[in-house]
C-alpha cells in the first residue's frame, strides 16, 4: 500500500524485512571495511607504523608529513563509501518506504563532503600537536557523524511522512553501536587497528536491526492506542504561526425602517 495513503498508518515491517535489512547493513559495513582495507594496504608504509603499537612509537608516526593526509583521505572515503552503499542497500530492502532514493544519495554525498571540510583542519591541528590518540578519536567521531547524517537524510528525504520514526531508530542505533565499539575496544586491550576495521560492520549491522525494531514497536503502539503521534502532520498543542480563526460577531438586529435608512 502506498506510504502516502492517510489511512495506511505507520510502516509495518515483517520479520523477513528485519533479517534482510540487518544483512543489508552488514553488507554496507563490510563494503566500507573493504575500502578501508584497500587504502590501508596501499599506504601501509605510512599508516601501519602509526596504527600498530608494536611498530614505531606514536610520536615518530605522527611526525610523518604524509600520515595525516593519507589518514584523512582513508576515513573520508571509507565513511562516504559505507554511507552510500549501506543506504542504497536499505532502499533495496524497503523500496516501498524510501521513495526518493536518488535524491537521498546526492544529499548524503554532499553531507559527507561538508563534514570532511569542517573536520579536516581539526585533523591537521591535532597532528601538528602530536596528539595521535585524539586523531583516532576524531576519526571515530567522523565515521559516526557521517553515518548519523547519512541515515537521517535517508529517513527525511525518502520517508518524509514518518521521518521521526526513522530518526529515533537511527539515534538508538548509533547509541547502541557506540557502546558496542567501546566494549570491543576495552576487550581487545585497546587495539586501535581491530576497532578501526570492526567499527563499520558493527555500526551498520546495528542500524539495520534496530531501525526495523523501532518501526515494529511503533506500529505495535499504533495498533494499541490508534494514535499516530510520530506522523509528521500530527500536531501537539498550538504551533507558532498558527493563529486561531476568530468568528465575526453576528450583526445586531435592526428594524426594517432603520435598515432602509442605512
Amino acid at each position: 500500500m502506498p506510504q502516502d495513503n492517510e489511512q495506511a498508518g505507520p510502516h509495518s515491517p515483517s520479520f523477513l524485512t528485519l533479517v534482510l535489512k540487518t544483512f543489508a547493513g552488514l553488507g554496507g559495513g563490510i563494503a566500507g571495511m573493504v575500502i578501508l582495507l584497500l587504502i590501508f594496504l596501499g599506504a601501509s608504509t605510512i599508516l601501519q607504523s602509526a596504527l600498530n603499537p608494536g611498530a614505531l612509537g606514536a610520536e615518530e608516526a605522527a611526525k610523518n608529513p604524509l600520515f595525516i593526509f593519507v589518514f584523512m583521505a582513508m576515513i573520508f572515503l571509507t565513511s562516504m563509501g559505507a554511507s552510500l552503499i549501506g543506504s542504497l542497500f536499505f532502499t533495496f530492502v524497503e523500496h516501498e518506504k524510501y521513495t526518493r532514493s536518488s535524491t537521498a544519495m546526492y544529499q548524503i554525498f554532499f553531507a559527507n563532503v561538508v563534514i570532511f571540510a569542517i573536520l579536516a583542519p581539526v585533523y591537521i591541528l591535532l597532528d601538528s600537536k602530536g596528539l595521535l590518540d585524539m586523531v583516532g578519536f576524531l576519526a571515530g567521531f567522523h565515521v559516526l557523524l557521517a553515518t548519523l547524517a547519512g541515515n537521517m537524510i535517508l529517513e527525511i528525504v525518502g520517508n518524509l511522512r514518518y521521518a521521526l520514526v526513522g530518526v529515533y531508530g537511527v539515534i538508538f542505533s548509533v547509541m547502541i553501536s557506540t557502546g558496542a565499539i567501546i566494549g570491543l575496544y576495552e576487550l581487545s586491550q585497546r587495539n586501535v587497528t581491530l576497532v578501526l576495521f570492526a567499527a563499520l560492520p558493527i555500526i551498520w549491522t546495528v542500524l539495520g536491526f534496530v531501525t526495523i525494531i523501532v518501526e515494529m514497536f511503533y506500529r505495535w503502539l499504533y495498533t494499541i492506542y490508534g494514535e499516530d503521534f510520530l506522523m509528521s502532520k500530527t500536531s501537539f498543542g498550538k504551533d507558532y504561526g498558527e493563529a486561531e480563526v476568530e468568528e465575526a460577531p453576528p450583526p445586531p438586529d435592526v428594524t426594517g425602517a432603520e435598515f432602509l435608512k442605512k
